[in-house]
């Protein structure tokens, strides 16, 4: 009966340590995660002045090249985790994309709960055969209490997805 506890305990505890790689995949992080913002500029089409065109010659057109639509593949998201923390004042998700591994990909996180809608981005990266979310910390203070849903939808240049609805409960 001693030998069977005992291997009862050693069991736990590998299954314990092993846990942790799956609530904190970014074992090596040595900074928060930052919000992911994107922003492009259109730089506005310049004119010919009557000097320019007097003195340029004439160029003939060369035909522009084509570019194939990128098409987008949709993948599967995964929310691992999704769990209030009242004790450091976060809502914490960690979530991630099976079968891809991938750089420049964002994840958006979406509360729904009470009639308020709150979102946030994170950048995504690269795992051996994943892309992780950075963990998603969401201040408490700025969700209601009461029953929730959440979401994690991923975009990136050539993939896009988004989880399965993930009913919480905010104390």
């Amino acid at each position: 009966m001693r030998n069977f506890a005992r291997t009862l305990a050693v069991a736990a505890v590998l299954l314990t340590l092993t846990g942790c790689s799956i609530f904190y995949p970014n074992w090596g992080a040595t900074s928060l995660p930052e919000p992911v913002t994107e922003s492009e500029t259109v730089a506005p089409e310049e004119t010919p002045t009557a000097e320019q065109t007097d003195a340029a010659p004439e160029e003939t057109p060369t035909p522009e090249e084509t570019k194939e639509p990128v098409v987008r593949k949709e993948v599967a998201v995964e929310i691992i985790m999704a769990v209030p923390e009242p004790s450091i004042g976060v809502f914490t998700v960690v979530a991630q994309i099976p079968n891809l591994s991938e750089t420049g990909g964002k994840c958006i996180f979406t509360y729904l709960g009470n009639g308020v809608t709150k979102t946030m981005e994170v950048k995504a990266e690269p795992s051996s055969d994943y892309t992780q979310c950075f963990p998603i910390e969401f201040p408490l203070k700025n969700l209601p209490s009461g029953n929730g849903v959440v979401t994690v939808s991923y975009e990136s240049e050539g993939h896009f997805g988004i989880s399965a609805p993930t009913s919480v409960v905010i104390g």
